[in-house]
């Protein structure tokens, strides 16, 4: 039963001596709030989705920002940068992350300044003789760093609370922890929904997120 109808087009063929049948003059109440019906319907499902869509994209661009800081450290080390003081040497420059709970939101570009291929904290960041600390990056999208291992050529891996990752001076190839028989190391970020990437850093200089 039609309870309700939109008449203008009706009204204009009259108007210009057109017949029209009255089974196309328009939609009903019914017909209309089964359309509403189904829009609702369809938005309702989209902004369900939206916020674990955010934390994806939100942890995919993460990784890839860490793993662009990495490629920094290896870019340093192979033009040989110094500071911009003028003082001391550099012998690399690595990349220094760290799971713990005050510490996993944020990781540190470092100058190995005395060649121990370790990061060597001092006080405070930048270019002052009392850090190794070159630049901290902040993770500000809620993700952190949830797990580090360094692993073998047999993907055999071990955990560590902390990872060093070093590229000597004028060198692409890595060493990690200052450890022997490490092949790559594996960054674990996760995302506050539980959500997983990794990023694996190798001593031959690739660097890849999966």
């Amino acid at each position: 039963m039609k309870f309700f109808r939109f008449d203008f087009l009706d009204l204009a063929c009259r108007q210009t001596g057109l017949i029209l049948s009255r089974k196309a003059n328009g939609f009903s109440l019914i017909e209309l709030m089964v359309a509403v019906g189904i829009l609702i319907l369809i938005n309702t499902m989209i902004f369900a989705k939206y916020p674990e869509f955010s934390q994806k994209m939100a942890l995919k661009r993460t990784s890839e920002e860490i793993a662009l800081t990495a490629r920094q450290a290896q870019a340093y080390a192979l033009g040989i940068k110094r500071s911009a003081s003028g003082g001391g040497d550099y012998f690399g420059f690595g990349i220094h992350f760290d799971k713990s709970p005050a510490k996993s939101k944020s990781l540190v570009l470092f100058a190995d300044s005395n060649s121990n291929k370790i990061y060597n904290a001092g006080v405070g960041c930048g270019n002052t003789g009392a850090t190794e600390c070159f630049q901290e990056f902040k993770i500000n999208t809620g993700d952190y760093i949830s797990d580090l291992k360094k692993c073998d050529s047999k993907d055999i891996c071990s955990s560590d609370s902390a990872l060093d990752v070093v590229y000597p001076r004028a060198s692409s190839i890595a060493t990690i922890n200052n450890s022997s028989g490490v092949s790559y190391a594996r960054v674990t970020i996760k995302s506050p929904g539980g959500k997983e990437k990794y990023i694996k850093i190798w001593i031959s200089g690739q660097i890849s997120v999966n």
